[in-house]
């Protein structure tokens, strides 16, 4: 039996934990001890209890940094989570070395973690990066603007980022003992990567090295979902309640004739009461996302996860961003025509105007239901059992099995 790491460093929601689920699972199957280190465990017993799998808080770095403008690319990013302070970097890297040296894993999984990445460089335990293409950042110096829709860059700037994360990181591995690197981008070097995706929605574009297998989710946690009745087409929403056009959102879908089912974790129930009707729902649980992608005729969401669960199944989406990664997401996703996407901001009217144009479109359906077939070959079957097949190969190769 191997113990196998599973960590999740940066990012919000619950997305990496319904992405560990099914693999967590799958390894336990085949007689491994699964461990999630994981960011956020405020909801961690809820989805991973009922499985009896283990988990831990990550080390994580908590005080804010504030003062630095908009980042340009991940390598600016990293200066909000402690590669701006290499002792307090230092710090974090040792608590990882420690909680990982109680553990004793076999192979190490690594979604979204660099600070866990640099922290176990040249321990000699087998590493696999993997999640969606913003959490494998490419593996170019310096690392890609984010807006890579804007023609205008600071070169300058960006070769500044790269050295100054570049020295706090060295600076950390020399007191490590550790093998220091050459560029950001190094921070990533492991036995294997794997992109939970399809090269089409990469948000940094298409790599010719980059190995896809498909996306990888939580398809079976929660609910069958309850439709209003009333008839019509079918919207599914899910979205966060702390989103400034929340409640334009919810307006202007109550001014069509589908029939709608929100999903609004945290929603208060004043506001669920004020917009519910005899066509428009909220469900208090998650819903079972196998059943919602091949019920609904158009899905709309905040550019995560979801998107790649709906597509799947060949339907339209309208994407509503809330941060960098979900705005490249929307750039790439309408570069596709498989739906639309909006700023915060817009008017109810404006909002209600591309839901129909989006759900009446026989174009965009026909978009979607093409993206699905192009990738087909990405079922979550092919996706989750490529991945165990490497895992076990580095197993093998590091004479665990």
């Amino acid at each position: 039996m191997a113990t196998v790491a599973l960590i999740w460093e940066l990012g919000s929601d619950y997305g990496h934990i319904g992405r560990f689920l099914p693999i967590a699972l799958a390894l336990r199957e085949r007689g491994h001890r699964p461990v999630m280190i994981l960011r956020d465990i405020s909801r961690a017993d809820e989805m991973l209890g009922p499985h009896g799998l283990e988990y831990l808080q990550a080390p994580l770095w908590l005080p804010p940094v504030q003062g630095l403008p908009p980042a340009l690319n991940f390598t600016e990013s990293l200066f909000l989570f402690g590669f701006l302070n290499a002792r307090g970097l230092l710090s974090v890297a040792r608590a990882w070395r420690a909680l990982l040296s109680l553990l004793k894993p076999d192979l190490m999984l690594f979604d979204h973690a660099p600070t866990a990445l640099l922290a176990c460089r040249g321990l000699g335990v087998p590493r696999m990066v993997t999640g969606n293409s913003f959490a494998v950042p490419p593996r170019v110096s310096p690392l890609p603007r984010y807006r890579w829709w804007e023609k205008k860059g600071d070169p300058v700037r960006e070769r500044d980022t790269e050295q100054r994360v570049l020295s706090n990181a060295n600076e950390v591995l020399k007191a490590l003992g550790c093998p220091e690197i050459a560029q950001v981008a190094d921070i990533y070097e492991a036995e294997s990567t794997l992109i939970t995706g399809a090269p089409e929605l990469d948000v940094y574009g298409g790599r010719a090295d980059g190995d896809y297998i498909g996306a990888i989710n939580t398809l079976g946690h929660g609910v069958s979902p309850v439709w209003p009745s009333g008839g019509g087409a079918r919207i599914f929403a899910y979205l966060k309640p702390h989103y400034a056009g929340f409640e334009s959102i919810l307006g202007a879908l109550g001014r069509t004739e589908a029939s709608v089912l929100v999903f609004a974790p945290g929603v208060a129930p004043a506001v669920a009461r004020r917009f519910e009707s005899a066509r428009l729902a909220f469900s208090s649980k998650p819903l079972l996302m196998e059943e919602v992608r091949e019920q609904c005729d158009l899905a709309i969401c905040h550019a995560g996860g979801t998107v790649d669960v709906i597509l799947a199944a060949g339907k339209p989406l309208v994407l509503f961003p809330m941060q960098m990664e979900q705005a490249m997401t929307s750039r790439r996703f309408e570069l596709a025509g498989c739906g639309a996407w909006l700023e915060s901001g817009k008017s109810v009217a404006e909002i209600e105007r591309v839901i129909r144009k989006v759900l009446g479109s026989q174009e965009i359906a026909a978009n979607a239901r093409a993206y699905a077939e192009r990738n087909r070959r990405f079922d979550q079957q092919y996706s989750l059992q490529t991945f165990l097949k490497v895992c076990e190969t580095l197993l093998q190769r590091s004479h665990v099995l």
